[in-house]
């Protein structure tokens, strides 16, 4: 039997192990889970985390970064976005009638809209919803993300990557033109969002869930190191910084998350050679304040 579940939860990583829990134990019936989550970003199966955000933006702002199961791009979620996802076997997902439900949705709220060839929903030709899919085995998962009224501000900053030069094999983000539904019509709000999901799913069996009464085994491993930046593809990457004796620029590349090699350089009159932190920093997790603080106390020690 068809049902409705809804997550009580902000926490993503809570929240994407759930989707994932939820998707593995899927059956023939179609089933929509419904969420929301704190303030994050999402990045996709395949990409680097270093070139889609801003990590050290998200430390200061305590913004989450999540590595979810399947591919695609990066995306900002904040509790003004509502999720979404239909969760069935493969040989029952139906795509075409999944859209006519979200459309049947906002059609309720009088959002007329239209799917566009690239998963998303427009708004005269304003993004405010991005969908995608996945499958393993034999089940189907068909989610996405509504702005309802997301804090674009935050999000620019979020998705804005501090790295001064970044080289990756990993799969990159498009952006494209956003839109809020609450821009559109200042009635529409993330409550009258869900509850027009509800209706329009025309679902009665609904059923609650949250880290107290829903087992998502994979909660831990998602927030990981190991699983956030060692999956992230090979790449080389640019840093530079201004001391008072000159620039220093270093040169890294890193593969499975660890710098496998460095060079670091200065145009400071003064004879810095870089060979011991470049020795120390090799087979180290990569990390931009790691690789500063061990130049920086080189330096210190050097001119004391």
């Amino acid at each position: 039997m068809k049902k409705i579940i809804i997550s009580k939860e902000f926490d993503p990583y809570f929240n994407i192990a759930a989707e994932n829990q939820l998707f593995l134990d899927s059956d023939e019936d179609i089933h929509l889970f419904l969420w929301q989550n704190d303030a994050s970003v999402i990045i996709g199966r395949n990409q680097n985390i270093y070139a889609e955000c801003n990590l050290k933006y998200l430390k200061e702002h305590d913004i989450k970064v999540v590595r979810r199961f399947s591919g695609g791009g990066a995306v900002y979620h904040d509790k003004g976005n509502v999720n979404f996802t239909f969760i069935t076997k493969e040989k029952t997902a139906n795509q075409a009638k999944f859209i006519e439900i979200i459309k049947a949705a906002m059609a309720k709220l009088g959002i007329d809209c239209e799917f566009s060839g690239r998963n998303d929903l427009l708004y005269k030709d304003q993004k405010f919803s991005g969908h995608a899919y996945y499958t393993d085995g034999d089940n189907y998962m068909y989610h996405g993300t509504m702005l309802v009224n997301e804090d674009f501000k935050q999000l620019e900053k979020a998705l804005s990557p501090s790295m001064l030069k970044l080289q990756s094999k990993g799969i990159k983000s498009v952006r494209s033109r956003v839109v809020n539904l609450s821009s559109i019509n200042s009635e529409i709000t993330v409550e009258k969002v869900i509850q027009t999901f509800i209706e329009t799913f025309d679902c009665k069996n609904i059923e609650y869930i949250s880290k107290a009464n829903f087992k998502a085994p994979l909660e831990q491993m998602l927030s990981s190191y190991d699983w956030l930046y060692a999956q992230s593809p090979k790449f080389d990457i640019e840093l530079e910084k201004r001391y008072s004796f000159g620039n220093v620029s270093i040169y890294i590349s890193v593969s499975d998350g660890m710098i496998q090699g460095i060079k670091i350089n200065t145009d400071s009159l003064c004879l810095y050679d870089f060979k011991p932190c470049e020795d120390k920093l090799i087979g180290k997790r990569f990390d931009e304040q790691t690789v500063w603080k061990c130049i920086e106390q080189y330096i210190a020690a050097k001119d004391g």
